[in-house]
């Protein structure tokens, strides 16, 4: 009589390395960004939109291409986006500053939003 094999050793598999990214040496731009309030306004047809302000600083220590600003309204209840705007600049130099304004951002005039900001740029 012949006794029943055991469980079998796993056969092991190889592993896949992890996928780096390297940021190449020397000077780096780095992108601050900060949000204001967003501020309801009416239209003459009783709709509403909202203006926000953001401000963005290079507090690197090279300039920055390819940046872009995306502004959101964000529904306080849901938390949803109701609506973007993006903004490019191609340039943006280090230790600069600049102020963007955008308007309209569409929403619904029952509703209370927030504004959110986020900036991407291209690794020099």
């Amino acid at each position: 009589m012949g006794t029943s094999a055991g469980p079998e050793a796993p056969t092991p598999e190889a592993t896949v390395s992890a996928h780096t990214t390297y940021s190449p040496a020397g000077p780096q731009p780095s992108l601050s960004a900060s949000v204001t309030a967003p501020e309801k306004h009416f239209r003459t047809d009783a709709s509403c939109y909202w203006a926000v302000t953001g401000t963005v600083t290079n507090t690197g220590n090279a300039p920055a291409r390819n940046v872009v600003i995306r502004f959101m309204l964000v529904d306080d209840e849901s938390g949803m986006i109701r609506a973007t705007e993006s903004i490019f600049a191609p340039r943006f130099q280090a230790g600069e500053t600049k102020i963007f304004t955008v308007d309209p951002l569409p929403g619904d005039c029952g509703r209370e939003y927030h504004a959110e900001i986020a900036v991407t740029h291209d690794i020099p």
